[in-house]
């Protein structure tokens, strides 16, 4: 069995083939390039489209309780946040190397090569949205999916749930910026990130983000399992606290519904009026060439 690199040593090769003589030049120049896609990707004409798409959809999810979507409420802006250099560079050890079960082959879907993570790494540029219901976030991306294929707008997105108790869905949608490459700025194509959550799923993933990443850096393949049977570790109660929480996520999102079908009095009480019953989506999300594959292990993201 061929002995896999460390984080380490790919490290360096990678900033080598990418032409830089060390780290902190290679850092300096993604910083410059993602300083510059930030802007470029706040005013494209993509993103601006996305945000208004966002601001109406209250309307139909619920129509007449505009509260009942987004929490707090959906921004007039969304804000992006920058992958740090070091995350981007272990994500590309991950895919090609750690969670690559055919090394030293390239993985089965190809990998991504250092002079193609630009376009291929879909989070450099993220933001987050949080839903008050379980259905909100799925509801958010069909919508916005629609809304992208009527456009023009390339966009894909999926759902991720784990064993660790992790659950969410994903929004992609690319726009386009330049980038100074070999000393000449280039045009690409990048993604933009879109997470969509729910106010219990958030809470415990701020708080448990480290105990993710700390499993992530494990790779694929046999883990030891004590944790499962073991009540006082923090990996047992934040993952179960996840399942948990997801389960009291479906039972509330049962309700609401259940009281979204029930009569209401007029606003002045003189008559008795049936709202309009509000369904939660039943399509399944994209499953095309576009659609991105689930991890080999078991939805972890990678």
């Amino acid at each position: 069995m061929i002995e896999k690199p460390t984080a380490e040593t790919y490290q360096n090769n990678a900033i080598a083939e990418l032409g830089f003589e060390n780290s902190q030049l290679a850092e300096r120049a993604y910083q410059f390039n993602m300083r510059a896609a930030h802007q470029s990707a706040l005013s494209s004409p993509e993103l601006g489209q996305i945000t208004a798409q966002l601001r109406s959809m209250p309307d139909r999810y619920a129509p007449g309780r505009h509260h009942l979507l987004f929490y707090p409420t959906i921004p007039q802006e969304l804000s992006l946040l920058i992958k740090p250099f070091a995350s981007t560079v272990d994500k590309l050890y991950r895919s090609n190397i750690l969670y690559n079960r055919q090394y030293p082959d390239p993985p089965s879907d190809g990998g991504i090569e250092p002079s193609q993570f630009y376009e291929k790494i879909e989070d450099l540029l993220r933001t987050r949205l949080v839903c008050k219901y379980m259905d909100g976030p799925r509801f958010v991306c069909e919508d916005l999916k629609r809304f992208c294929d009527q456009n023009g707008i390339q966009s894909k997105f999926r759902e991720l749930s784990t064993a660790a108790g992790y659950y969410a869905w994903h929004f992609y949608v690319q726009v386009s910026v330049e980038l100074m490459l070999d000393t000449q700025v280039v045009p690409k194509i990048i993604w933009v990130e879109i997470q969509i959550s729910t106010q219990l799923a958030e809470v415990l993933t701020a708080l448990t983000h480290e105990l993710y990443e700390a499993r992530r850096s494990l790779g694929p393949g046999p883990k030891n399992n004590d944790w499962k049977w073991d009540a006082s570790s923090h990996d047992f109660r934040s993952a179960y606290l996840g399942h948990g929480l997801h389960l009291i996520e479906g039972v509330i999102q049962n309700l609401k519904d259940d009281l979204l079908q029930q009569p209401t009095a007029n606003h002045d009480g003189s008559a008795l009026q049936l709202t309009k019953p509000f369904s939660s989506p039943n399509t399944q999300p994209s499953t095309g060439k576009d659609s991105p594959r689930p991890s080999s292990d078991g939805g972890e993201k990678v």
